[in-house]
Formats: C-alpha cells, structure tokens, sequence
C-alpha cells in the first residue's frame, strides 16, 4: 500500500474562515481562491519530496492555535483539499477516495498572526472501513447517539450554499432546536470527547459524489446545541465526517452523531498511524 504523509501549511488570519462566519457570499468566495492558491503551493511541494497519489484514503486536520473547536476549519480546509485535488495527489476528493475527513486540535502555538494546519493523508485497503478504523483507536469508549434526520431543505445548510449571514443563522438555529430532545435523551458525553458524523443524502446513485464535510455548518450547530446543554465539551479531542449507507428522503437529509468518549489530550492521528 502507498506510505502515507502530511503537509503543514500555515493560513493568515485574514484568510481564515470558519463554519460560522458572517462572510458576505462575495467575500467567501475571495477567501477560498486565494486558499486555493496557497494550497497548490503546498501539495506541488509535497509532491516534489516524495508524496504519492493515492487512491482512497483518511484525511487528519490539525488546526493549530485557540480557535475553538477543530471542526470549524472546515469552511478553510476545503480549498485547500481542493488544490490537492489540482495537484492529481489522489483522482477525486468524494467520500470514495477521501472516505473520512478528522479534525483535531493542534496545541502548539501558532506564529504570531496565522494558523497552522497540518494535513495528513492515511491510506486505507480498497475494502477497509473508515468508521472501523476510527472505532478502532478507542476500545471502550461510550458513545451518545444524537440523530437529526429528514432535515429539510429549509434548514439544510453547506458550505456550498449561497446564503446571506442572516440566513445561516437563522437555519443553524432551527438545526440546534432540532437536535435538543436528543441530546436531552442520552446525557452527557464528558468533558473528553469526540464526534463522528455520518452524512445521509437523498440521492440513489450507489456512489453519491458530495463531500461529508460539506455539511460542517450543519454538524457544527448540532454538537454546538450539545455544548450548549453542558452535554458535550466546547473542542472535542476530533470530529469526522463520514457518508452514511443508504439515502434519506426526497428533499431532505439526514445526520447521525456519534459523541464518544475519549482520553483526556488523546491525539487521533498518532492512534491511526501506531
């Protein structure tokens, strides 16, 4: 199998943009092209000292510094998945090749006005099950199911959506609302914990192209509703994003969390790399 490999890039604070930014649609768009650039630049470099295209594989994001929970990097990672995408280092980055997207916070501290990131790309068998893999990295763990299913088009809500700042709020409002009975439903999760969201879409093709993490904003108002009950901590030790089996109802899709618990400081990829 192909060796796996990270590159580490760093993201000024002007270009930085998060799942619950109040961006205008013009500015969002700016910020993603010149990420983009930025990210090309970085996977030519990997790809001049040795890093190979792969075919499927598990992407782990280190977001560096005090931005609060790591998933919220999602809105900035995706550009820069995208230009490895221009770079040929795998054939497409649908959940078919990039099976699983992991967030997790990096502690060091960052240069003085950016961020760091750190990409690595974990390799997995044409068979291997990501959501194993993961499971894998913490035997024992307990786990708090919160589903939010049939999430209609209303409130449905990707980083691809075209929206004014007021729009995305009110519709990460009626996504937190939406999941507090579950949350309620199965208590707290502790203070170390982490979330893996499989994303259901209404969409019958055997393989479904969109991206998991798309639906970050849509996660990120789930899990906040969780910190928002005292239920789940504010940074969770990591949180992936996965495609969920079948489809979910025309119009509408679905998202089942899984809020599991994990060692106090546990560092995801040094548990998927041992």
């Amino acid at each position: 199998m192909t060796r796996g490999y990270a590159v580490t890039l760093t993201v000024p604070d002007h270009l930085w943009a998060t799942t619950v930014g109040q961006e205008s649609i013009t500015g969002r768009a700016d910020t993603r092209r010149s990420l983009r650039r930025r990210g090309r630049a970085a996977w030519r470099t990997a790809a001049s000292l040795g890093a190979c295209r792969v075919d499927r594989f598990i992407m782990v994001v280190a977001v560096g510094g005090s931005h609060g929970s790591p998933m919220l990097a999602a809105e900035t990672l995706k550009p820069l998945v995208d230009a490895g995408t221009d770079q040929g280092l795998w054939p497409d980055d649908d959940p078919w090749h990039r099976a699983c997207t992991l967030y997790m916070p990096d502690p060091r501290p960052d240069p003085v006005g950016e961020t760091r990131v750190s990409i690595a790309v974990i390799p997995l068998s044409p068979r291997e099950d990501p959501a194993a893999r993961l499971l894998g990295c913490v035997p024992g763990a307990k786990g708090r199911p919160v589903r939010l299913d049939g999430i209609g088009d209303h409130t449905w809500l990707t980083s691809n959506m075209r929206l004014d700042p007021k729009e995305r709020s009110a519709r990460q409002g009626r996504l937190m609302d939406g999941c507090a009975a579950s949350w309620r439903s199965h208590g707290s999760v502790g203070a170390h914990a982490a979330g893996i969201c499989w994303v259901r879409y209404p969409d019958s093709r055997r393989e479904y192209k969109g991206d998991p993490d798309n639906a970050a904003e849509s996660a990120t108002a789930m899990w906040g509703e969780g910190v928002a009950l005292g239920l789940a901590p504010a940074v969770p030790t990591g949180f992936a994003f996965l495609l969920a089996d079948g489809e979910s109802a025309p119009g509408t899709h679905d998202l089942d969390l899984l809020a599991l618990t994990t060692p106090p400081g546990f560092n995801w990829l040094k548990a998927l790399t041992a």
